[in-house]
């Protein structure tokens, strides 16, 4: 009797270890698989719309390597800050430098071609998402490098100006750091945020815009022990892709939010950005800054006569709304300007309404002449 339960058991486990076994083998090669395809399909259908195909690089010799440089860079995993979520990584290269300081760590701005000489006289602090880092940009490119070539161009003063753009930042997590810097002895004359996309995008995706930051939900999940939360590495797979587009194209997009639901929305999104900019002009008073707040431009808003590939990438986007959905954003982009013309913020959003070059290398990102452009009109405005 002992015997035969013995078997049973054994038959048992050998049944359980075969079907385990089986479907990781099953798992492994559909991974393989898909993950062929998506290469294949990459190889045979590249991009079009890749940033480094714009013609606002003007056919820059180092884009590729740029490119790579930028790839290699992303693809280090986000370290966890308190408060702020993330914070920019240490990264030195040919085309991309993070320096450590004792207060944190945020890209270079490079002096020494303006002439200026001796110890900085005047600081000036700027704030913002990926276009104030300035992603797709060398370090020259930032706005922040051509800010400081512009505020020392008389060479009378010596501007240091330092660069706290962080790629995933909205402005309240600018706020805060802005607030840590003060909090540890810092003291700037003048300080910048130049936000708008990155509030847009966020906030009018998410449940509520007040609190709205990248990787909310992944971190929630994370933070709450769900099983989502637990397994979203596997997110990363070839598999999960494929059946995750599956899945999209048998839910559909849904019902799309009313006119009306989106200009409340809105309404809330330049709330929450208007609050931010108050709160900083009250730090301006107590620590004696001058504070400067601008709303950025972005393809899908304004006037801009647009280039061929950056009518491709709005027309792309139009149609497809696969790589990104604009509706929601110029509605947000619509109540920011009714609040600039009511002298509420202050909006760049129409700076590039009669330059006819190219300057965009995707739906908000720019090439350095762009960079150059919106530095030369903070300057202007800061005069």
């Amino acid at each position: 009797m002992e015997l035969e339960r013995q078997s049973g058991r054994r038959r048992v486990f050998a049944f359980v270890g075969t079907v385990v076994i089986g479907t990781a083998a099953v798992l492994a090669v559909m991974e393989l698989v898909f993950c062929a395809a998506f290469s294949l399909e990459r190889r045979l259908h590249p991009d079009a719309l890749r940033p480094e195909r714009s013609p606002a690089y003007a056919g820059a010799p180092w884009v590729p390597e740029l490119v790579k440089e930028q790839a290699a860079r992303l693809a280090k995993p986000y370290r966890y800050v308190p408060f702020r979520i993330s914070e920019v990584e240490e990264w030195h290269g040919k085309y991309f430098n993070n320096d450590a300081h004792l207060t944190g760590v945020w890209r270079r701005t490079p002096i020494a071609a303006t002439g200026c000489k001796g110890s900085p006289t005047k600081s000036v602090w700027i704030f913002g998402g990926s276009t104030v880092y300035g992603t797709g940009v060398p370090d020259w490119g930032t706005i922040a490098s051509y800010l400081v070539a512009d505020m020392n161009r008389d060479r009378q003063a010596c501007v240091e100006v330092t660069n706290f753009g962080d790629e995933s930042y909205v402005s309240t997590q600018e706020l805060l750091l802005l607030m840590e810097q003060l909090k540890r002895g810092a003291r700037p004359d003048v300080v910048i945020f130049y936000d708008g996309f990155n509030d847009a995008h966020v906030g009018m995706t998410d449940g509520d815009p007040w609190s709205a930051h990248y990787g909310q939900e992944t971190i929630r999940e994370r933070a709450e022990g769900t099983w989502r939360g637990r397994l979203d590495f596997l997110d990363r797979r070839c598999t999960a892709r494929v059946l995750a587009l599956a899945w999209r194209l048998v839910k559909g997009r849904g019902e799309a939010a009313s006119d009306q639901a989106m200009r409340a929305k809105a309404a809330v999104v330049l709330d929450n950005y208007e609050a931010n900019e108050q709160m900083a002009r009250a730090l301006g008073e107590a620590y004696h800054f001058k504070f400067y707040g601008f709303w950025q431009p972005m393809l899908f808003y304004g006037h801009k006569p647009l280039d061929g590939f950056e009518r491709q990438i709005k027309d792309f986007d139009a149609k497809s709304k696969a790589r990104f959905d604009a509706r929601p954003v110029v509605v947000a982009y619509g109540e920011a300007e009714r609040r600039a013309a009511a002298g509420r913020i202050v909006s760049l959003a129409g700076i590039f309404d009669g330059v006819a070059e190219p300057v965009y290398i995707d739906e908000a990102h720019l090439a350095p002449r762009g960079n150059e452009l919106v530095a030369e009109e903070i300057a202007k405005r800061m005069e």
